[in-house]
């Protein structure tokens, strides 16, 4: 059978999908490369490792786990969003597309057969999308959901195929619907969406040649067919997760900028405003476990600025703050930039001795450190240091992170009027752990 006219249609609706896909990356700011470049220069240096924001050019993920496992919770909720209205309108039309077999075949046993294997598809994606929504935190279950439903809706589609030999061209066409609904329409990791593309082609162009059908010029169109089909989705879809992935890392970079000090690299005050303190205390009262903060201040340092500059002070401030990242646990532990010469460490699921061991380390290694000004200047500095303590199951935890930051900074300024360079801490605890 040939299918000369069907050959520009297809072509056309390849390049239809290709193009409204290429306007929807074009349409996603980046802001010029010089921007890009600035951001990552700012950020990269000491709080984003580049490997962390690196997209890999064939697989279209960052190539870090961790940043790619965040990107992909990120937008999970929308994902399942766009997954499940996209599995129950594909199910609905696989269905009332039964009403072609009845045309083509009239109302026999094969078409009844036909119909019920639509049936069986639609009711994969009914069970997809009721996983979804009953894990809709989930993302290996909303991946195994696209990709089962695909398989089983591509495993079905040959064999619908197989009876209806007067209607290939029409069932080429529907393929390339498919075929784009792969690659662009149902969410999937890149790498998954090709390999389902290319086999559900291998698998299609295998049955038509089996079923002997084609002339030759009409075998070497199909096969340049699928192949075109199947390029093209992939420079579609590998656009699309470019895209998503770039304005991520840019949304990334920005509120890594707005959230960090940049004089210090410490967070700077935004996060008290951004739920920190209030999602580590509320992780204290479910599972019971103890926090701790250090509020520390630099001894004199307004001394420090009158008698070497304000360019001193800040070599000061900066060497102190890498002091503090350096003795704290990465991705455990928060170092912020109170204010002024005044840092804040939170430390949870740490008791009150273990934090007034940090703070005598920290203040031991500040006070036997120097920095240095230039060829053959050196500064020296102590520090003050305050600890307070929600011990472990504590049955009435504070109601706000203020109560323990005030009284750290009680205890930091009683250090301050005997004499300064110390540490004292405190614990805030219901009476009864008090008097055990």
């Amino acid at each position: 059978m040939r299918f000369p006219v069907i050959h520009a249609r297809v072509l056309g609706l390849f390049r239809y999908c290709f193009l409204v896909v290429d306007g929807c990356d074009s349409c996603n700011w980046r802001g010029p490369p010089d921007q890009v470049q600035l951001l990552k220069v700012a950020v990269l240096s000491e709080h984003l490792p580049t490997r962390c924001l690196a997209i890999h050019p064939y697989c279209a993920e960052f190539t870090d786990r961790a940043f790619e496992s965040r990107f992909v919770r990120h937008f999970l909720p929308e994902r399942n969003a766009q997954l499940k209205a996209s599995l129950l309108i594909s199910a609905a039309f696989y269905v009332v597309f039964g009403l072609t077999d009845f045309a083509t075949l009239g109302a026999t046993a094969t078409a009844w057969t036909m119909v019920g294997l639509r049936v069986l598809v639609a009711l994969a994606a009914l069970c997809a999308v009721a996983a979804i929504a009953r894990h809709p935190a989930s993302v290996p279950v909303s991946i195994r959901a696209t990709c089962g439903v695909l398989a089983v809706g591509l495993g079905v589609f040959p064999v619908l195929c197989w009876y209806q030999p007067a209607a290939m061209a029409w069932n080429l066409m529907s393929f390339a619907l498919i075929l784009m609904a792969v690659y662009v329409i149902f969410p999937n990791r890149f790498v998954y969406a090709v390999a389902i593309g290319v086999g559900a082609s291998i698998a299609f162009g295998a049955m038509l040649l089996v079923q002997g059908a084609l002339y030759f010029d009409d075998v070497v169109a199909l096969v340049l067919m699928l192949i075109l089909g199947n390029a093209l989705g992939t420079i579609a879809a590998r656009r699309f997760h470019l895209a998503q992935r770039r304005q991520f890392r840019a949304a990334v970079l920005l509120q890594e900028l707005a959230d960090r000090d940049p004089l210090t690299g410490c967070h700077n005050r935004r996060v008290l405003q951004g739920g920190l303190f209030e999602a580590e205390l509320a992780r204290t009262r479910r599972y019971g476990s103890a926090l701790s903060v250090i509020l520390c201040d630099i001894d004199h340092f307004k001394r420090i600025n009158d008698t070497h500059g304000h360019a001193a002070g800040d070599q000061v401030l900066g060497a102190f703050a890498r002091l503090l990242q350096s003795m704290v646990r990465e991705g455990v532990d928060s170092v912020i930039r109170y204010g002024g010469e005044e840092f804040l460490i939170v430390l949870p699921q740490t008791d009150l001795a273990g934090a007034l061991a940090l703070a005598e380390r920290i203040r031991e290694a500040f006070a036997n450190a120097s920095t240095l000004l230039g060829s053959d200047t050196a500064v020296s500095a102590t520090a003050s240091f305050g600890v307070a303590c929600v011990p472990a199951h504590d049955p009435n935890p504070p109601a706000s992170f203020d109560a323990l930051i005030g009284a750290a900074d009680e205890e930091m300024y009683a250090v301050k009027r005997g004499g300064r360079n110390g540490v004292r801490g405190t614990l805030l605890a219901a009476p009864e752990l008090l008097r055990a």
